[in-house]
């Protein structure tokens, strides 16, 4: 391997410069206008509100689920809540999305979700210090036909 050291002069050195600040601001701008006209989704809707034709064909299915979080266990000042909501017969769970809205801060925390054997989405939080307003949890799951 040979290296080759090369010193540029300065004012080669300044146009490349200038070019390359030129080339990201440029694409700074495209980027931004891309993101614009093509609209940003919802932060707190993972789903879409009506399933794609493709998505009706294939016997997708969301459920929804609008709960009032309350500590089921404590441990020292933290409480605990574990939410599950289970597939209907004959469906599988295919994924889950949970969020929190309204309520104070910290004052319950989405520790954890995961599907269980297809069968169930589970969900669980965190209520730190078990002290403030939690607000209410929002989930959404999609089911598929078991096959």
């Amino acid at each position: 391997m040979i290296v080759v050291s090369v010193r540029p002069r300065p004012a080669l050195l300044l146009a490349i410069t200038a070019i390359a600040v030129i080339l990201f601001g440029l694409l700074t701008l495209f980027s931004a206008r891309s993101a614009v006209a093509g609209g940003a989704a919802p932060a707190a809707r993972s789903l879409p509100a009506n399933p794609p034709v493709d998505a009706n064909l294939a016997g997708l299915t969301v459920i929804s689920r609008r709960l009032a979080p309350r500590p089921t266990r404590t441990r020292g000042v933290n409480g605990f809540q574990t939410v599950t909501i289970a597939a209907p017969a004959g469906k599988t769970v295919l994924q889950g999305f949970a969020t929190l809205s309204g309520g104070q801060t910290g004052s319950v925390v989405i520790a954890s979700t995961r599907t269980v054997a297809g069968r169930r989405f589970v969900v669980q939080l965190v209520f730190p210090g078990t002290q403030g307003t939690p607000g209410k949890l929002y989930v959404q799951v999609q089911l598929m036909p078991r096959r």
